[in-house]
C-alpha cells in the first residue's frame, strides 16, 4: 500500500517538473486532466492504506486470541495438574505450590504476550499515521500549485487580445479542497 501512494506521488511530481515555468513568476503551466487523475488516483489509495489499519488491529486482536487461548491452555494443565496431585496426600502440599506457581506463570506470559501485541500494533499505527500525515502534506501542497497553474492560466486569458474562448480554459468539473473530505 505505501509503495503505490508513494508512486502516484512521484508521478506528480515528475508531471510538476515536466511543466513549463511562467516567465517572471514561481508559477507553472501543468497538463491539468493528468494532475486531476493522478489526485483522483490518490484519493482511491487511501481507503487501501484504513484496510491496513484495520488489519493491523485484526492481528493484534489475533495475537492476543492466541495468548489468551495460551494461558488457557496453561491454566487448564495447570488445573488438571493440581487435581490429581490432591488426590495424592504426600505430596499435596508440594502440588498446589507448583500450581500456583504456574498460575502466576501463565498469567504473566499472558500479560507479558497482550503487551507486545499492544507495542506493536502502536508502532504500526504511528508508522501510518506518519506516512498519512505526510501523503496529506504532499496532496496538499499539489493542489495548491495545481490552483495557482490555474488561477495563472485564468489571469492571462482575462488580459489577451484574443476575445474568444481559450481552448484549455473550458470549464473543468469542481474539486472539493482537502479538508471536505
Amino acid at each position: 500500500m505505501e509503495s503505490e501512494m508513494l508512486a502516484l506521488i512521484e508521478q506528480l511530481e515528475a508531471l510538476l517538473n515536466l511543466g513549463g515555468r511562467v516567465p517572471l513568476s514561481a508559477r507553472m503551466i501543468v497538463n491539468a486532466p493528468e494532475a486531476f487523475r493522478l489526485l483522483d488516483l490518490m484519493r482511491q489509495s487511501l481507503p487501501r492504506e484504513i484496510v491496513r489499519a484495520r488489519h493491523i488491529f485484526q492481528e493484534r486482536d489475533r495475537l492476543l486470541g492466541e495468548a489468551r487461548i495460551e494461558a488457557e491452555q496453561i491454566r487448564a494443565a495447570a488445573q488438571a495438574e493440581r487435581e490429581a496431585l490432591l488426590a495424592e496426600h504426600a505430596i499435596t502440599v508440594e502440588a498446589i505450590r507448583q500450581t500456583e506457581a504456574r498460575k502466576r506463570e501463565a498469567r504473566l506470559e499472558g500479560e507479558r504476550l497482550r503487551m507486545e501485541a499492544d507495542a506493536y500494533a502502536m508502532h504500526s499505527l504511528r508508522d501510518l499515521q506518519v506516512q498519512l500525515i505526510q501523503a496529506r502534506a504532499d496532496l496538499d501542497a499539489t493542489l495548491k500549485t495545481v490552483a495557482g497553474g490555474m488561477e495563472l492560466l485564468e489571469g492571462r486569458a482575462a488580459h489577451s487580445a484574443y476575445s474568444g474562448p481559450h481552448p484549455a480554459l473550458s470549464p473543468l468539473p469542481s474539486v472539493g479542497s482537502p479538508s471536505d473530505a
